[in-house]
């Protein structure tokens, strides 16, 4: 999560007074849960409500979600989650704006766009919903590639944060830089949360903690300009050599979704997917030429090895099965070779069973958070590692062979952006947060390079362009890597 500088626009002055305070002890919570429940795997039940992250499941409340439009929609005004108990504290907020006379925790849809940063004004809305509801701890989830959830954790078995001598230096410095206005509030806020009446005196603030550490915060202006922490008579802080606060009697879930996508497999995986797209399309707009195919899925023929349609067929191979809602993936009898493929093409030894996905045995799709984009991922990436392209019917999954699918046609430079956000979407809910960014720049790279564009780099950090002539496809990145865009126009000019 994202918890840095103040930005050019901001909220409404009812907001910021009323979130202000609680901001510098906000970060150094969040810093402490963040340590205790580590980022990785994340999924949530409305119902119960709680979060799971990383095998721990905590007591948590959904209070909005992000969309790429720029907007932040309250829990208790999305139609998904407002007739849930995970809606409750989104309530609370709303009342607590109704008394206060708060826009942004009033409308049912706030648009974020008047600031520079929209995704960065949502992390920072999360932050500041955290400090108004007293929060243990703030959680994002993917809902899918283009939107955002944010969660809030009130759970008891999250501690409340003691000092730390770095902990707090980081949060006084950011909670009085997350949003305009005097540095004084959030400061005093945080003395208060422990506990302290603090002195005051020229351009300082500073208070003695419950453990004899002394806590000086120089102002100027309106900022922090220096934090000084000491121990008793001038030593070392005394909270340095505290230990690390832990889980109270923490609900840990053996059997909660923790497995991302093996790295050496997510490697291949990431170069084959959109291309492997472009070619389905290609097969589909093949068989309604040639095959007289017109929407409806065509048959299986085991005896031919064909798929069958009106007006004809394709050869295949059957690949295997998979069921997303009962867990499991399974590959079909005969496909020795391609899991071979897919192991060399990953850097593995042949015969190598250590990863499940690729062993032959049924694989456990419980283990991850977006089971079908696992099986999907897995079953595509084998099929283009084999050179063949991938389609599916209901649970079953096909290599198609045919010789007569030789390419992809003409490249599509409008087609682009669907096969490229296809692809993220399924690798989304697989790659763990911090290397989102490197893969899906590599996701964009690969696909221009296997359909014969060139790749500039002009527009980094903001986009990369694959190059056909004097027209370019960009691909958008927002800073956690996400892809917000891709969008064909004229090089170097204005995207259509």
């Amino acid at each position: 999560m994202t918890r840095k500088p103040t930005m050019t626009a901001s909220f409404s002055e009812q907001f910021r007074n009323l979130a202000r305070p609680h901001l510098a002890w906000v970060c150094e919570q969040l810093d402490l849960f963040d340590t205790l429940v580590p980022a990785g795997v994340v999924s949530f039940d409305l119902d119960e409500p709680s979060v799971t992250r990383s095998g721990v499941t905590l007591r948590a409340h959904v209070l909005g979600t992000y969309a790429l439009d720029g907007t932040w929609m309250w829990a208790w005004a999305n139609e998904s989650y407002r007739d849930t108990p995970a809606a409750a504290r989104s309530l609370e907020l709303r009342a607590l704006g109704e008394r206060a006379g708060v826009p942004e925790l009033t409308e049912p849809m706030p648009d974020l766009n008047h600031f520079h940063d929209p995704r960065l004004a949502a992390d920072h809305l999360l932050l500041a919903c955290m400090g108004l509801l007293d929060a243990r701890g703030g959680v994002i989830c993917a809902v899918n590639e283009r939107g955002r959830l944010f969660m809030a954790v009130d759970d008891p078995a999250v501690p409340r944060a003691e000092p730390r001598a770095a902990r707090l230096t980081t949060a006084l410095n950011n909670g009085a830089a997350l949003l305009p206005g005097p540095a004084l509030e959030p400061v005093r806020g945080w003395f208060a949360r422990h506990g302290v009446e603090p002195s005051y005196g020229p351009g300082h603030v500073e208070g003695t903690l419950e453990g004899g550490d002394r806590v000086v915060v120089r102002l100027d202006g309106e900022a922090v300009s220096r934090i000084e922490v000491s121990g008793p008579g001038g030593g070392a802080p005394t909270s340095d050599a505290a230990p690390e606060q832990e889980l109270i009697e923490p609900r840990l879930s053996p059997d909660a979704p923790r497995r991302l996508f093996p790295q050496p497999l997510l490697a291949v995986a990431v170069r084959e997917m959109a291309y492997s797209i472009l070619r389905t399309r290609a097969m589909v707009e093949y068989a309604g030429e040639h095959l007289e195919f017109a929407g409806r899925a065509p048959l299986w023929d085991e005896a031919s090895g064909e798929l069958r349609f009106p007006g004809g067929g394709l050869k295949a191979r059957r690949l295997g099965a998979f069921d997303a809602d009962e867990g499991w993936f399974v590959w079909a009898p005969g496909t020795e070779d391609i899991r071979e493929r897919c192991k060399e093409a990953a850097g593995l030894a042949a015969g190598d069973d250590d990863l499940p996905e690729l062993s032959g045995e049924r694989l456990d799709l419980t283990a991850y958070a977006a089971r079908e984009s696992a099986a999907v991922t897995l079953a595509r990436t084998a099929a283009g590692v084999a050179g063949h392209t991938f389609t599916s019917i209901g649970k079953h999954v096909w290599a198609v062979t045919d010789e007569r699918l030789t390419g992809t046609g003409v490249i599509d430079l409008d087609a682009a952006g669907p096969d490229i956000r296809g692809a993220a979407g399924w690798l989304h809910g697989l790659v763990e947060h911090k290397a989102r960014p490197e893969t899906m720049r590599t996701l964009a790279q690969s696909y221009f390079e296997r359909t014969g564009l060139q790749v500039w780099h002009y527009g980094q950090p903001d986009f990369i362009s694959g190059v056909m002539g004097v027209y370019e496809v960009r691909v958008y990145f927002a800073p956690d890597g996400t892809i917000t865009d891709v969008a064909p126009g004229m090089l170097m000019g204005a995207p259509m």
